[in-house]
Formats: C-alpha cells, structure tokens, sequence
C-alpha cells in the first residue's frame, strides 16, 4: 500500500495542482485502512516483474439522497492501457455485488451512476469507454505572487 499511496501522491502533483498530494493521499489511504467500505483502491500489478504498475481509485458519494461511484486518481503506466477496462468493470461489479445490497438494505436508493474526473482526454474516455463530458471544472487563483488577492484577467 505505500507505493500506491505515492503513486497517488505523484498523481497528484501533476495532475491536479490545486490539490495537496499529502491530503489527496491520505483522503484515499485513510478510508482504506479503516476499512471503509465505500472505498476501492486497485493496484495494477505486472505479473511478470510484481511490480505496480497502475492504480484506481473508486469512492462512493452522496449528497445525502442520492448516491454514486466517482473514480480519480486513476493511471496506467506506458502502455498498459488493457487494465483500465478490467478496472472499470472490477468497479462495477463491487458496486453491484457489495455497495447497492447495503444501501438498499439501508433504506438508500443504489448507485446508479459513475463519474469520472480527469484533467484531460476527455474524448478517450468518452470513445474508449462510454463516458461522456457533463460538466467542466474552472480555476481561478486568489492570491497573485505577493500574496495579495487576485485580479480579473483580461
């Protein structure tokens, strides 16, 4: 679990800047090691070196009505793009086989949706593997380098 907690930091210096690493991490290890059972962490592992060599993570939400399965971080290393459908399909069949018989045992309507967030290639994701773009998430910065708040751009 620690190289996949630095992958999962790694990512996150990447690819999602706004973010602390250390925090994006323990977000996802914490719950895991609790053994929440609305969270999922997969390791992609080569058979042949045992080395990691791909991650997933899958969270389950709510609003407090609704529920549903956002998947983030995800990445497969070079060429190993073969791991990402199996890891979607291993995320469907834990929300069908282990969260929606507890959610509906509580009362709950099931997960019925699963979100993807993702910096960029979006139109893969949408060809490869049935998402499609919903929404887009803007940045603005409040602080410019002397600390002070931030000014419109032009």
């Amino acid at each position: 679990m620690p190289i996949v907690a630095k992958r999962i930091m790694a990512f996150a210096r990447e690819h999602q800047k706004e973010l602390d690493p250390v925090a994006v991490a323990q977000a996802v290890m914490v719950p895991l090691w609790s053994r929440d059972p609305f969270t999922l962490v997969l390791a992609m592992v080569n058979p042949e070196s045992g080395a990691v060599v791909g991650h997933a993570v899958g969270a389950v939400n709510s609003d407090g009505s609704r529920h549903w399965l956002t998947i983030t971080p995800t990445q497969a290393d070079g060429a190993d793009g073969d791991a990402v459908q199996p890891s979607l399909d291993i995320d469907r069949e834990w929300v069908a086989s282990t969260i929606n018989p507890v959610l509906l045992a509580r009362g709950f309507n099931p997960v019925d949706k699963m979100v993807l967030v993702t910096g960029k290639n979006e139109k893969a994701w949408e060809h490869d593997y049935g998402f499609r773009l919903e929404r887009r998430v803007l940045g603005l910065s409040l602080a410019t380098d002397n600390g002070e708040e931030g000014e419109r751009g032009e």
